[in-house]
């Protein structure tokens, strides 16, 4: 009896040995979607469409992208929230979206670190540029301080993304300047209000926002890195300027998955990712974005998630944000 016994238990072993991996091994067996908590068009949706189809390729199933935008990403975000956690739904997050938002508003519906898993870092060093519009007399970061100051309560900054809101309430904290926020529901509205002259300030992925000053209409007066990059040739970095040499603003991007999502699966979807940004067709085609490729797995990721959370409490405490 003793001997059917360890029997029994050694049979139901190897069967879930078995059971367990094949689970993984299959996935996925439908369609995949990953939710962009932004609107389409912009830098961070067509980078996440590039790794898609690549992604799409390797499992051999449709990849779709989703954009949910609004309340400064919280609206997409929340809709992953709100999936089950078998690993078929994606979001694309980034250090605002997963990671700032928890002091953004005084009440989430969901919790960017206990509702989510993190799966995959795909992006770091997420430069963003400061446009004006070119009938505004300022050409740098210094002029744009004075005029404000010269001239008090004239002048407005759009954002429809928590990280372009976070980029300029700091510059507003260092240099003292007196600039009002106008909320938008997204970054291209925010874009064209600027071009109208309806507001005179946005802070954008320099991918897009150096896009928008090819055509004229905008003029790049800094990027938002420690130093000035390839992607904004002749466009000196904010830290350039007198007073401001500790101020720097810049996104990691990443994707996060339901929590409960089985480990294995989560280690399957990451590597599929990891493998996606290695190929070399996609990353010469995301670098044209100004983004770097910063890979790293699910442990790395949910401690930078945690490390974030701290960091932009302190930040948007100091820059005097009110939670909404």
């Amino acid at each position: 009896m003793f001997s059917r016994k360890i029997l029994s238990v050694g049979v139901i072993s190897v069967l879930l040995g078995i059971l367990a991996p094949s689970h993984a091994q299959d996935f996925p067996i439908r369609p995949i979607r990953i939710i962009v908590p932004l609107a389409a068009g912009g830098a961070t949706d067509v980078v996440a469409r590039l790794i898609a189809d690549k992604l799409s390729e390797q499992v051999k199933q449709p990849v779709i992208v989703e954009n949910r935008p609004g309340a400064q990403g919280m609206i997409g975000v929340e809709a992953a929230a709100r999936t089950a956690p078998d690993g078929y739904t994606l979001v694309f997050g980034s250090s605002t979206t997963m990671a700032a938002i928890a002091s953004l508003y005084a009440k989430l519906p969901f919790d960017p670190i206990q509702d989510f898993a993190a799966v995959a870092k795909a992006l770091d060093n997420a430069y963003n540029v400061l446009l004006v519009p070119t009938s505004l007399p300022v050409n740098n970061v210094a002029e744009l301080i004075a005029y404000a100051k010269a001239n008090p309560t004239t002048l407005n900054y759009g954002a429809g993304t928590a990280s372009s809101r976070i980029c300029i309430e700091m510059l507003k904290v260092m240099s003292g300047a007196s600039i009002t926020f106008v909320p938008y529901k997204t970054s291209t509205q925010a874009l064209n209000d600027l071009m109208g002259n309806q507001v005179q300030l946005v802070c954008e992925p320099t991918g897009s926002g150096m896009a928008q000053v090819a055509t004229g209409k905008l003029r790049a007066i800094a990027v938002t890195g420690p130093q000035r990059i390839n992607e904004a040739p002749g466009v000196a970095a904010v830290a350039e300027t007198p007073g401001l040499k500790d101020y720097g603003h810049w996104s990691w991007l990443a994707f996060f998955t339901r929590a409960g999502t089985p480990p294995a699966i989560i280690d399957k979807l990451s590597a599929e990712l990891l493998k996606a940004l290695a190929n070399p067709e996609v990353a010469s085609k995301i670098k044209k974005f100004g983004f770097d490729i910063v890979p790293s797995g699910p442990k790395e990721l949910a401690a930078l998630q945690k490390e974030a959370v701290a960091k932009y409490a302190k930040i948007i405490k100091d820059a005097g944000i009110t939670p909404e």
